[in-house]
Order: structure tokens, then sequence, then C-alpha cells
């Protein structure tokens, strides 16, 4: 298995508030037993779009970034099914699936997010439409570059499990393959919602950390600076 780590250079607060916190309306209202953070957000209702756009002026970046890792742990199923369906249309059917996806808001740099567990057919991925794409361009018109580069790739995929990673590894990081893989995962995000920007990928062997499971409801940490520019922004209009 490998994983795939992306930086994330930008995110749109504010068009990524308006496509998730809807949903996050719907959720909450259709609960039987919301929590506190989802009934606050259902007696919102319509109006918590506009108010959450004027909020944000009043947040930090740290805790913009801290509420849309909490967003993106909290939808898992959705973010991984999506980013795996843009995959397959790239690469063909089951030939990369990723495990899990979270987010990592680092010290220091802007926030990341972690695809573990990639299940990655290696045999597929030499003959599939993108690789088969980067060929062309490597070859142009030279036909018999062309085929020399498909036989290695051929060659590789008959290797040992190990360098078989390596040089699949090698592959997807290719100046020629990794920015297809950006642009599809940067397309799974705008899926779900969440515009944002990104910026490298790399690529490493293993699995990779496994996301633990995250509730609904907001945590402690995230509640008091919420709070905190809840009320910067009350005293700002009063």
């Amino acid at each position: 298995m490998i994983n795939i780590t992306l930086q994330i250079e930008r995110i749109d607060y504010q068009k990524s508030v308006e496509n998730l916190l809807p949903q996050l309306v719907k959720e909450a209202e259709a609960k039987k037993s919301p929590n506190g953070f989802e009934q606050f957000v259902a007696r919102l209702g319509k109006d918590a779009v506009p108010v959450a756009k004027k909020l944000l002026r009043y947040m930090s970046d740290d805790l913009k970034d801290g509420l849309v890792v909490w967003m993106a742990e909290s939808r898992q199923e959705s973010i991984v099914a999506a980013v795996n369906q843009q995959l397959d249309a790239l690469l063909g059917n089951a030939v990369m699936k990723v495990g899990a996806l979270h987010a990592e808001d680092r010290p220091g740099t802007r926030m990341v997010l972690v695809a573990s567990q990639v299940e990655t057919d290696y045999a597929a991925l030499s003959s599939s439409p993108v690789v088969e794409s980067a060929l062309g361009q490597l070859g142009g018109e030279n036909s018999l570059l062309k085929g020399a580069a498909k036989f290695a790739l051929q060659m590789v995929t008959k290797a040992n499990p190990e360098t078989l990673e390596k040089q699949g590894i090698a592959l997807l990081s290719s100046d020629r393959v990794k920015p297809k893989i950006l642009s599809a995962l940067s397309g799974a995000l705008g899926k779900i919602g969440l515009e944002a920007t990104l910026g490298d990928m790399t690529v490493n062997a293993g699995a990779g950390p496994t996301a633990a499971a995250v509730g609904t409801e907001l945590p402690a940490a995230l509640k008091d600076r919420l709070m905190d520019a809840v009320i910067a922004f009350l005293k700002a209009n009063a």
C-alpha cells in the first residue's frame, strides 16, 4: 500500500461555507436527537450561511482551517467516495482505491490532506489512459521511443512487489502523471463542496495513518474559539 499527502495552498472559505453549511443544516434538521451544535445550526436554518459568512471576518485562519479539518473528518465516507470516483474516471475502474482520507492542520504550515491505505493495481496502472497519454507525449512522433517506454513498464509489472511499488510511486510522482492526479483530487474536493487549491503532492510507501472516527459534535477547543468569534461579532455590531 501507499499513502499520498496533498498540500493545500488556499481555501476559499466563503464558497466552502456556501456549499457545505446547507448540508450541515439539512442533516441537523433531520436528526431526532441533535447535539448542541446541531441544534444551533438547525435553528439558524436558511440564515446559517449569511451569518457564518459574516462570522468568518472575526475568525483567525487557524480557526477556519480547524473547522475545515473537522468538517472533512466528519464526512469521511462521502469524501473517500468522491475521491475514488474521480480516480476511477482518470485511471480506470479500481486501478487505485483510497481507503481513508483525513485532514491535518500542521503547525507552521498550511493544511494538508492525507489519503491513506491506497491500494494500487500497478499492472492496470501501466496501461491506464493517463499513462498511455503520458507515453504518447513522451514519444511524440517517435513510435519506437514510445514502444520502448511501454515495454519497460510492462517488464516492471513483473518485478518483485517492492520494486513494483517503488516504480509505481515514481510513475505517480512523475511530472506527466502527478498534475493529472492532482486535478482529479481537486475535482473530488469540489464535488463535496470544499473549494480549495491544491499545491504539491507526495507519494510514500506504506499504508499511512488511519483516520479516526469523528462525531458531529464540535471539539471543545474549536467550540471555545468559535464562541470567541461570535462574541467579537456581537460586540462589533452592538
